[in-house]
């Protein structure tokens, strides 16, 4: 499963910095591994010092949680990603006004350093505070769904949403939204809809595969602005509303549990369940398949092949008996076929 992104709710009020998505996915790996001391698992704990501010993570599992090892740059070009990362991060100025009469200004972090094959970074204490601070409410995601979605304001709207997840509703001053959002100044509301609104609610609304399961990160999400009264055509744009259906959390709850305890034999059941319910496609063999049908007793998996015509259209062609000879090559053929889900 995926590491958790969890922060307080505050943290949605800021805009980041000027990341591509890449370098917003490796942040977010880094708020996944800030918890506080009593909320570690034991996979955590192998990454905290004793100051609780500075986590020592190792960099090919850094690059795990970032999901850059699915992506096309070479080792070099990652190392260098992540560098460039580190300095902006460590630029990154925080103005946070708490009440009325008080405000903060404060970096993110300390230092952030690639020494030898490790990422050492120490959270800035007013930073660390204002994250781990949930007894107010807190917005929490999974950190690899964050990664798998394009586009920086596909992301900023992703977890600006999340806040909300068990609602379906969110809304936003206009004026609050566009700072957030980072959504440049010269943008017109035809600008704002066609190249922000439309390509991240599309996104966002998509079927994906994720842990072999086909899941919507934002069901039936749409959006309506909200104008004041005014002269000439439309009036002005004050505020913008999302509505989309709300997680059931206690269902959840139940599956992740349920996950917990089943066996091998039950895991691998259910994702070949779900690979034939869905019609999982997949690559293998530098060749495009459509899941089919499987044997559980004979380890066996059918899938039908897909072949473009001169046209670019996709027809089906043979159908495929993939054979294992006991219960472990078969697993790890299940696996294979994930890895080349698209």
């Amino acid at each position: 499963m995926s590491e958790i992104v969890k922060y307080n709710n505050d943290f949605n009020l800021l805009p980041m910095p000027e990341l591509k998505a890449i370098q917003m996915d490796m942040f977010m790996a880094i708020i996944s591994l800030t918890k506080d001391k009593k909320e570690n698992t034991p996979f955590l704990k192998k990454f905290f010092n004793p100051d609780k501010r500075k986590i020592i993570i190792p960099q090919k599992k850094f690059i795990e949680l970032c999901r850059l090892n699915d992506s096309k740059m070479d080792y070099k070009e990652i190392f260098f990603a992540i560098d460039d990362c580190l300095k902006k991060l460590c630029n990154f100025l925080i103005s946070y006004q708490k009440d009325e009469r008080t405000i903060y200004n404060f970096v993110c972090f300390e230092e952030a350093n690639i020494i030898a094959d490790e990422v050492h970074i120490t959270l800035q204490s007013r930073f660390y505070d204002m994250i781990i601070n949930k007894k107010f409410g807190f917005t929490a995601f999974e950190l690899a769904e964050f990664a798998e979605l394009s586009g920086k304001y596909t992301k900023t709207l992703y977890r600006l949403l999340k806040q909300f997840r068990t609602t379906g509703k969110a809304y936003f001053e206009w004026e609050e939204f566009c700072r957030i959002m980072k959504i440049p100044e010269n943008y017109r509301q035809i600008d704002i809809d066609q190249r922000i609104l439309k390509p991240a609610i599309k996104e966002l609304s998509k079927e994906r595969n994720l842990f072999d399961q086909i899941r919507v990160p934002f069901k039936n999400l749409a959006y309506e602005k909200e104008k004041t009264a005014g002269r000439g055509r439309g009036g002005k744009v004050s505020g913008i509303s999302f509505t989309f259906k709300p997680e059931n959390i206690q269902m959840q709850k139940l599956e992740n549990e349920s996950q917990k305890i089943m066996s091998d034999e039950q895991k691998y059941l259910k994702i070949l369940n779900n690979m034939k319910l869905n019609q999982v496609r997949f690559n293998y063999n530098d060749k495009l398949w459509q899941f089919n049908d499987f044997d559980f007793d004979e380890f066996k998996i059918i899938a039908i092949e897909l072949v473009r015509d001169e046209y670019e259209n996709l027809n089906f062609g043979n159908h495929m008996h993939f054979n294992a000879k006991n219960q472990e090559q078969f697993f790890k053929m299940i696996d294979t076929f994930r890895k080349g889900i698209r």
